[in-house]
Formats: structure tokens, sequence, C-alpha cells
């Protein structure tokens, strides 16, 4: 539903009124994290920010956070990592970052009570070597439940740094029907013989 103010316009949803809809942002947020994939986690990974899985997190959290704070106040939108509330309490898994939108009015002791959806979920890996293919093909597993079984409604994303000569290919099929519309692909490998030249690419299923 549509509100009128003298200062704006906003989108009532659940009684709160936002300035813009869930899917505006979502789709402001998959814009951005394409754009930061492409740009600046390559430069964050050449300038050696990058070590492990947990930095890449990292990376991945200050940027979104300083490119989008504005619209993320404005529409009380917060990320928060390692996310074990709303349909995820309980169940045993525990995404590592979801950008989630939040009741501020809401009267709750703990934070995580007051959140009231995700918009996005981001399961991170980061791997040498071709061993932990297999563990990052297991993160593939963890979007296929949230998207058939868990019920999540957000978009999801699989953000990969694998230091292993791959081509530019997918780790799911492209005409899964499961991932379609609701999984994009961050993925970065070693081009085959460019000695460790890492190539970063978005796919959009």
């Amino acid at each position: 539903m549509r509100c009128m103010s003298l200062t704006k316009v906003c989108w009532v949803h659940k009684g709160i009124c936002y300035m813009i809809k869930n899917s505006e942002i979502q789709n402001i947020v998959h814009k951005t994290l394409s754009r930061i994939w492409e740009y600046d986690i390559p430069r964050d990974y050449n300038n050696r920010w990058l070590l492990k899985e947990d930095t890449l997190k990292n990376a991945l959290y200050f940027h979104l956070r300083n490119q989008l704070k504005k619209m993320f106040v404005e529409n009380d939108v917060r990320i928060f990592t390692e996310f074990t509330d709303g349909r995820f309490k309980g169940s045993g898994y525990r995404p590592d970052i979801v950008i989630a939108r939040i009741d501020p009015s809401k009267q709750v002791s703990y934070w995580g009570e007051a959140v009231t959806e995700c918009l996005a979920v981001i399961e991170i890996k980061f791997k040498t070597g071709f061993l932990p293919h297999a563990e990052i093909e297991a993160d593939y597993e963890k979007l296929r439940y949230y998207a058939e079984d868990f019920d999540v409604t957000g978009d999801l994303y699989m953000a990969t740094i694998w230091e292993y000569e791959d081509n530019a290919t997918t780790w799911i099929r492209k005409n899964a029907a499961w991932a379609k519309g609701i999984v994009t692909e961050l993925n970065a490998s070693y081009e085959p013989g460019s000695d460790k030249q890492m190539r970063f690419y978005v796919y959009e299923h």
C-alpha cells in the first residue's frame, strides 16, 4: 500500500512506512554487490587485504555498508553476520551474511527479534587447491535448501574465491530450476595458464 506525506512518498509494509519497497532495495543491493565483486574485491585481493574466509566476509560487509549506508538507514535495513535469527533460528544453519529489514520500534530485549524479513542471504567460501571444491559445493546445497525447503524469500548469493585454475563457469548447472531468478554466483578462480591471475566474475541464474 502506498501512502503520502508532505515530505515523501512511502510504502507501507507490515504497518511500517518505508521510503522504497523490498524489491527496489533488492535490486539496488544486487547491482551494488555485483559491482563490489567485480571491482572492489579484486583490488582488496590484489593488495593483500584478503587472507581467509573471514577477511572476505569483513570486506563484503565493509563495502556494502559504506556504499549503501544512507539507503539502509532510511529503510531500516541492516547487515548481520553469522545470522541465527528469524527463519534460521533453531535450524542449525548460520548464513555468513544476511541483509535484513528490521522494525526499530519493536520492544525487544535482543535485537535479532526485531528482524522482520531477509532481503538477501550470502554464503562465502575462500579456498585453495582442488580438494576443497567439495566444501564449496556443499554451500550450494545450503542455498538449495534455503530456496526449496526453508522458504527463504530473499535473494541468494554465493561468494567464492577459489585459488585454483578453472574456466569461467558456474557451480550450479545453468538450467537448474531451483536457482532460476534467485541465485547469483560471485565467482573467482585462477585463469588457466595465467600464472595465478585471479579472475572475478558474476553469473545470474
